[in-house]
């Protein structure tokens, strides 16, 4: 886990995002021990009560669960609940990339162009490992 001091965006903000990208994207899976309070606070040079803030909104959010004298574990996520954060995700992420492209002055139909480029380079890789890697 990585802090941008200089984003703009508080600190423990930043941990709970990169937490919660952590899980969405299956670096955590449910039922994971995350690092205790103190360590992480160690690890990223900051103040423990940063981090158990953010522990405490993603704990809010139902994102982990805290066990007294236990930690905080990745918490299990309805499927549809899972999906739903995946796909609003997502969604943000998507929103950045067309605003990034109005921003270049990549036109709605070149930006449609360029994805499908990508998405059938990445079936054909995909489609290139399967066959190497039988499974």
């Amino acid at each position: 886990m990585k802090i941008n001091l200089k984003s703009g965006t508080p600190i423990y903000l930043q941990i709970v995002e990169q937490l919660k990208l952590s899980a969405l994207y299956g670096r955590y899976q449910a039922g994971d021990r995350l690092p205790p309070v103190r360590e992480l606070a160690i690890e990223l040079r900051i103040n423990p009560n940063t981090v158990a803030k953010a522990y405490r909104i993603l704990k809010d959010e139902g994102i982990i669960d805290s066990r007294p004298g236990g930690g905080n574990f990745i918490a299990q996520q309805e499927n549809n609940i899972a999906v739903q954060q995946k796909e609003d995700t997502l969604r943000e992420e998507l929103k950045a990339i067309i605003t990034n492209a109005e921003a270049l002055g990549v036109s709605k139909k070149r930006l449609t162009e360029i994805y499908n480029e990508l998405f059938k380079e990445e079936k054909t890789k995909n489609e290139r490992n399967s066959n190497i890697n039988p499974g």
